[in-house]
């Protein structure tokens, strides 16, 4: 242990042993015969030549060579034991290898018994030598070496030092996501309306947005009756207003069980991610960029048109898509109240950070938690990054009228985001609102029901 665990010989505090000295450092032959075993040892082989090469000389010589000048002086040589008679110690066992260092210890000739130390960081000879009145001092932890890494350790250390070096020729993109929603958050399963409550509903629909009476004389413009008219209000007293009754309830639920969140992108390293990809995938709901608010107090009738303006106008305004610069981000799945959402950019650069609001539309009836999965591409990144997002929740089954009472039109509950939703209310703002006019809600549950 000392001469292969410990720091090179003569680097060691010898003055903790004997701070006047000298102090001469014998090496028995069965310590000689350990350390040349371990000559090829992988990893105590060094050690172990290194050694052999000081003790070297005097082997060869038989006189002791000096290691240090001190002070204290400290000369180190080969010891020269007696012939060991076994039957006088009973209680060491000759073919154990620290039991023969105490022997030989005992045997050292030239040194007075009072003389001898044995050292050594092992307790066991140490035992043995306290045993036969034979002075010993362990070795302090402090004369040993940093123990080297096991192999294990090694290829951990080796791999982490590969992927430093792939981090510098890669970016360093992270993806933090948050929900903004307080903790305890209660989702509601809204039951269908009673088909009594259904037509009552839908007959005072139909009453309150009566049909319009078109009126034509010689002096008006053909252009200015909307022929298509009847046939639109017809619809909307057969099958919107039928189907807006039906599905009410899952227009609620979608305008209860919106959860704003916020993710953010960063690439923190010194190299710009190329041909960024970032997915969001939602599990148990959908993902959009603005608050879906449906007409939950009534469809909106048709009214007449002047379809020859309106079909001119609308020419006038057919959508110019903007080129997108390279360090744009583009949505190339938009945010469109779907499960997946997908972001491409061509040149993401070191040290950028980008925001992206959304609004989860969580399905109460598919289980908590929630969970948006994102994950980063880049054709630069080896392998990809993914993350993991919950949203912990309860699911509570009503009925409509314990949330709200459509007569007087008042919310007996509120929803989650009550306060971003009327701020946008009295704002006007047309870019958080997105108003869903004639769009059925799917509702299995009533198909079944029907069929």
């Amino acid at each position: 242990m000392v001469a292969l665990e410990g720091k090179p010989l003569p680097d060691q505090p010898w003055h903790e042993i004997d701070q006047v000295g000298p102090i001469l450092v014998l090496v028995v032959p069965q310590v000689l015969a350990e350390i040349d075993k371990r000559k090829r040892d992988g990893r105590l082989g060094r050690r172990a030549r290194e050694f052999n090469r000081l003790i070297g000389p005097a082997a060869e010589s038989g006189m002791p060579r000096r290691i240090c000048d001190g002070p204290p002086i400290v000369d180190l040589a080969v010891a020269i034991c007696a012939k060991i008679d076994w039957s006088a110690f009973d209680d060491l066992d000759p073919d154990e290898a620290d039991a023969k260092v105490v022997a030989q210890i005992l045997h050292v000739r030239g040194i007075e018994p009072e003389r001898k130390l044995l050292f050594s960081q092992d307790i066991n000879p140490i035992a043995m030598a306290s045993r036969h009145k034979l002075k010993c001092k362990k070795m302090p932890e402090h004369w040993l070496v940093e123990p080297e890494p096991s192999p294990n350790d090694k290829e951990l250390s080796r791999l982490r030092s590969r992927v430093k070096e792939l981090e510098a020729t890669e970016p360093q993109l992270s993806a933090v996501l948050e929900f903004g929603i307080n903790a305890d958050l209660t989702l509601h399963s809204i039951r269908p309306l009673p088909e009594d409550i259904q037509q009552e509903l839908a007959s005072k629909i139909q009453t309150d947005n009566p049909r319009i009476e078109q009126r034509r004389t010689l002096f008006d413009s053909s252009l200015d009756y909307d022929y298509s008219y009847n046939d639109r209000y017809r619809k909307y007293c057969e099958v919107v207003i039928p189907t807006y009754v039906q599905t009410l309830h899952r227009r609620f639920e979608t305008h209860y069980n919106q959860i704003p969140f916020v993710l953010q992108l960063e690439n923190s390293g010194y190299i710009q991610a190329d041909n960024l990809v970032a997915t969001l995938k939602a599990i148990g709901g959908t993902l959009n960029d603005r608050f879906v608010v449906f007409p939950l107090f009534g469809p909106s009738a048709p009214q007449p048109e002047n379809s020859y303006l309106g079909s001119f106008v609308g020419n006038m305004n057919q959508h110019i898509v903007s080129p997108v610069g390279r360090h744009e981000m583009r949505f190339a799945v938009g945010p469109d109240r779907g499960p997946l959402v997908e972001i491409h950019c061509a040149d993401f650069r070191h040290g950028r950070v980008w925001r992206f609001d959304g609004i989860a539309l969580i399905d109460p009836r598919a289980g908590s938690p929630f969970r948006i999965e994102v994950t980063l591409t880049a054709s630069n990144l080896r392998g990809r990054i993914s993350r993991e997002f919950d949203l912990a929740y309860n699911a509570k089954d009503v009925s409509l009228e314990e949330l709200v009472d459509l007569d007087k039109r008042e919310y007996h509950v509120e929803i989650p985001m009550h306060m971003q939703f009327d701020k946008a209310l009295d704002a006007r703002d047309r870019n958080w609102l997105q108003l869903v006019e004639d769009e059925a809600v799917d509702d299995d549950e009533d198909e079944e029901e029907a069929s």
